[in-house]
């Protein structure tokens, strides 16, 4: 058995998957990436479509928080890659959520939804927002503006 005629499209699998700047949000098992549908918003640049994770609207200045421990002030948007049972806390002061990584059963769409937070995933936090900016997040259609 030749292991290395198996191994060899894995690899290039791989090497593909590491080279991404976001993650899927469905995969198939057809290895097929499923999106949502986009919502069209022609004229509006800077506009952000992401997936809607927790209902409601909230405008505040974006906090981009890689550590629970990070300084976060009570109003501000919490923006994250992923959160964790250890960034519950942040989620108390926070006006909105937006995430990177996850759908409506991942935790930080799970503590949004606990605390009637509205939240946005999706997002690439690190190349579309910076930390202070205002903008609105609309938990209800998945808009970042």
């Amino acid at each position: 058995m030749d292991l290395m005629a198996l191994v060899r499209p894995r690899r290039a699998r791989y090497e593909e998957a590491k080279k991404a700047k976001i993650c899927s949000m469905l995969v198939d098992s057809r290895n097929r990436i499923l999106r949502p549908d986009l919502i069209d918003t022609p004229g509006k640049p800077g506009t952000l479509v992401g997936s809607a994770i927790s209902p409601g609207v909230a405008t505040g200045r974006v906090r981009i928080v890689n550590d629970p421990l990070d300084l976060f002030e009570t109003g501000e948007i919490l923006a994250a890659v992923v959160t964790d049972p250890a960034s519950t806390p942040l989620f108390v002061g926070a006006s909105a959520v937006i995430v990177q990584i996850g759908g409506v059963l991942q935790h930080g769409a799970l503590c949004a939804k606990e605390y009637g937070k509205p939240g946005v995933s999706g997002i690439d936090i690190h190349s579309q927002l910076k930390t202070g900016m205002m903008v609105s997040v609309d938990g209800n259609t998945g808009v970042v503006t």
